[in-house]
């Protein structure tokens, strides 16, 4: 079995056999939602907490329905079984669900928009690398997170602030970004939350920043490690900033100008938040 399939329509393929029509919302509007769950060790890491999160989405969004964990389980178990890592391999899982097709040019919602149609869900399985390397973050001057949206605390298929975040901080030699709301508080990066060790305090961004609420982060918190705070982006040398999400945890070496000079293992950090 190759090491990327996908379920669809209750049958396995390889990913590159996949195929959505150009007239489903996914595509046209960005109408769909997912999740990206790491694998270790054969297993699903977190995976309820995920797929909660995913029927948290499906409210705020006004789907309307939840999909049933027991069901998404099934489905997560059999495929991770047809991926056939070895122990020491990760992989990743990427549960998505559209709208479905659209039946005019309008962006209206109907109402068979809002039932669940199980040809709407598909999900994904992949073999991949491990990253932790130390990375370089430029703060965005060109895009700013929305603390007041609805699609700010979910995980949906519209990545265009981030991708131009990015692009800006590639074209300034700079590994990925940083993300300021729109009162210019700390929030997020393009695609992960943020850890601030200052002296012997873990601090991350409030939820009211409009950073999504991480599922690591949300493990950190429960765990006592780290606690919410109102942050802005002013750092110091001897900060310890960290950029974690569901598949990596890295340790920003640089902001802008500014050098960090501490040194963290963040592998010992993102074993003890798997255990």
């Amino acid at each position: 079995m190759s090491k990327n399939i996908v379920w669809h329509n209750n049958k396995w393929q390889d990913i590159s056999a996949m195929h959505i029509s150009i007239k489903d919302r996914a595509i046209r509007f960005s109408d769909a939602i997912f999740e990206t769950v790491l694998i270790k060790k054969n297993s699903a890491i977190l995976l309820e907490e995920h797929i909660n999160r995913l029927n948290d989405s499906l409210m705020l969004l006004n789907f309307n329905f939840n999909l049933d964990i027991k069901f998404i389980t099934k489905i997560i178990s059999e495929g991770i079984k047809k991926l056939s890592l070895d122990n020491d391999q990760f992989g990743s899982i990427r549960i998505n669900y559209s709208r479905g097709l659209n039946k005019d040019r309008s962006i209206k919602i109907y109402d068979e928009y809002n039932q669940f149609r199980i040809n709407n869900l598909w999900i994904e399985f992949y073999l991949i690398n491990l990253n932790l390397k130390p990375i370089s973050v430029k703060i965005s001057q060109k895009e700013k997170r929305n603390e007041y949206s609805q699609l700010s605390r979910c995980k949906t298929f519209s990545y265009h602030q981030s991708i131009q975040a990015l692009i800006e901080a590639n074209a300034n030699n700079f590994d990925d970004a940083l993300m300021l709301n729109t009162k210019n508080e700390l929030c997020c990066g393009t695609t992960f939350n943020l850890l601030l060790k200052r002296g012997n305090i873990w601090l991350t961004p409030r939820k009211e920043s409009g950073c999504l609420p991480g599922i690591m982060v949300d493990r950190l918190l429960k765990l006592q490690i780290a606690r919410e705070e109102y942050l802005l982006p002013i750092f110091r040398e001897d900060d310890i900033l960290i950029a974690i999400n569901s598949l990596f945890c890295k340790q920003i070496r640089q902001v802008d100008n500014l050098e960090l000079k501490n040194y963290f293992d963040v592998k010992n950090l993102w074993e003890m938040l798997y255990i």
